[in-house]
């Protein structure tokens, strides 16, 4: 007879002394993997049909660098810029959405205060609406410079106060 704290083991022949029933199963990698179910698929599929389309679509949409090197320049004098990332995105965009500059044609340099941008028709510029879109964005014109128009004349703010 054996002690209460010994047991005989259930299979003696094993030189492990440990039944094949208290053996751990561990699942394999393949076995561990949910099934994908269709609904998952289908969003899944779904998202990167989106993702290929709005690529696309963002693609074919954007500006050119087909503008004319002849095309008119306006020159403006802008302070408090300071980086060409965050400051000069800032000035961009705000410059693009007005409809006398081509898009794409805006160039800010932190570094000498000096935004450019192109348009089709010097007549067309709105000096006070140059003002306002680079003074909500956050600076201050010191002076908008249009270029020589057909008559001859410059059409250049000469101030380098700011406009009030």
């Amino acid at each position: 007879m054996l002690d209460e704290n010994q047991h005989e083991a259930p299979n003696s022949d094993d030189a492990t002394g440990m039944a094949f029933a208290e053996i751990p199963y561990i699942p394999t990698a393949s076995t561990l993997r949910r099934p994908v179910s269709r609904k998952r698929s289908l969003i899944v599929s779904a998202f990167v049909v989106a993702t290929v389309i709005g690529t696309l679509v963002a693609y074919l949409c954007r500006p050119t660098n087909d503008i004319d090197p002849n095309a008119p320049r306006v020159v403006v004098e802008v302070s408090g810029m300071h980086c060409p990332i965050q400051c000069g995105l800032r000035v961009t965009s705000s410059l693009e959405k007005l409809p006398f500059v081509l898009l794409g044609s805006v160039t800010a340099n932190p570094r000498t205060g000096v935004v450019t941008f192109a348009t089709a028709s010097v007549e067309a510029v709105d000096q006070d609406q140059v003002r306002r879109s680079i003074e909500n964005a956050g600076f201050v014109v010191l002076g908008v410079k249009l270029p020589v128009t057909s008559s001859g004349e410059n059409q250049s703010d000469a101030q380098t106060t700011p406009h009030e």
